[in-house]
């Protein structure tokens, strides 16, 4: 891709900004730090928030190939190591997933994502068809069944995916929306909508709806359907907000929004190439909405910093400060910036 496109540029400086402030090289390995001074335990470090970290370094590297990312992105993946004590797990069976989904997108530590895929395959609860959200819990959701669904399909255990979408689809769509709610616990529905849980799942049906991965029990065809519904969801969800996201504050809500972003890059992608009108429609619409985020972050940055929402210029004080808010506007360029070269009739 041009590095020297308006697209790249923004995610090239969006990059440039999230890594001088926040990541720290020690040796041979590199972290980040939760936030910027004035915030409470500003050098907490966020195993989540790393892994996405990973990702959007992977994204990048795609975007704009550099020898020192890559330098980067062993040294990141040495500090998770580290602090993981070579384990690269959590009790969180979201985080895992997350986790393993970087390690996917950067083709780095094969081994450490076989055992991720093993952990959440072994986890999948056969009297319920899901994933709880960690060890010992009884809620099951979206942030742990979407992502834990990708990793299992793209290493191999398309049919285990499969049942994971199908429970999601079944328990937590909801039918006044076609959203897909949080989780559901103790048997009562947790009715919240939130960003990240509509691209995790747009991104799992995209992924089951591959040709490559179809079998003849799962039919592709389904998934994709799926995929385009969430997307006309999504559209009339942020319709009455001119195409902007539903913002969720900063800590973990922070990168809510930019996986929306992420996941509905892809969707425009994958969809611009399957040739029919409904689908090259679907991918002008997810396009502009990722567009449209894209362009409210950068006219809201202020010295370096985005906003946390995008209806708002930036402040050097609460929640932009926190590295998921800048993760998550990080992750929205590079999805705009992937988004160059779809093309639709």
């Amino acid at each position: 891709m041009d590095a020297d496109t308006p697209a790249q540029q923004r995610a090239a400086s969006a990059e440039h900004s999230v890594l001088e402030r926040y990541l720290r090289r020690y040796g041979p390995v590199a972290w980040a730090h939760a936030s910027l001074g004035g915030r409470e335990n500003p050098r907490m470090w966020h195993y989540w928030w790393h892994a996405h970290l990973l990702h959007v370094l992977a994204d990048a590297e795609t975007h704009r190939p550099d020898a020192r990312r890559r330098l980067l992105l062993r040294r990141v993946g040495r500090g998770v190591a580290l602090r993981t004590i070579g384990r690269w797990t959590t009790p969180f069976y979201d985080d895992i997933a997350w986790m393993g989904l970087a390690l996917a997108r950067s083709g780095r530590h094969p081994r450490a994502l076989r055992r991720i895929a093993r952990v959440l395959d072994d986890a999948v609860d056969p009297g319920v068809g899901a994933l709880a959200w960690s060890v010992d819990s009884e809620l099951y959701n979206a942030p742990a069944n979407a992502p834990g669904g990708m990793v299992l399909a793209v290493t191999g255990r398309r049919t285990e995916a499969a049942g994971l979408a199908a429970w999601m689809a079944s328990v937590l769509d909801d039918p006044a929306t076609g959203l897909v709610r949080d989780g559901i616990e103790h048997g009562v529905t947790r009715p919240e909508l939130w960003t990240y849980n509509q691209g995790a799942v747009i991104g799992l049906e995209l992924v089951l709806g591959e040709p490559a991965l179809a079998d003849p029990a799962h039919e592709a065809g389904s998934h994709v359907e799926r995929a385009r519904a969430l997307v006309r969801a999504v559209e009339r969800w942020c319709s009455a907000d001119d195409g902007l996201f539903p913002g969720a504050g900063g800590g973990d809500g922070g990168l809510f929004a930019g996986i929306l972003a992420r996941y509905l890059a892809q969707a425009a992608r994958d969809l611009a190439e399957r040739g029919d009108a409904e689908g090259d429609a679907l991918s002008r619409t997810a396009r502009r909405l990722v567009q449209r985020n894209a362009d409210a972050l950068w006219e809201g940055r202020r010295d370096g910093l985005f906003p946390a929402d995008p209806r708002r210029p930036a402040r050097s004080e609460g929640d932009d400060l926190d590295l998921s808010v800048q993760l998550g506007a990080w992750i929205t360029f590079e999805a705009a910036a992937g988004l160059e070269r779809v093309v639709t009739s």
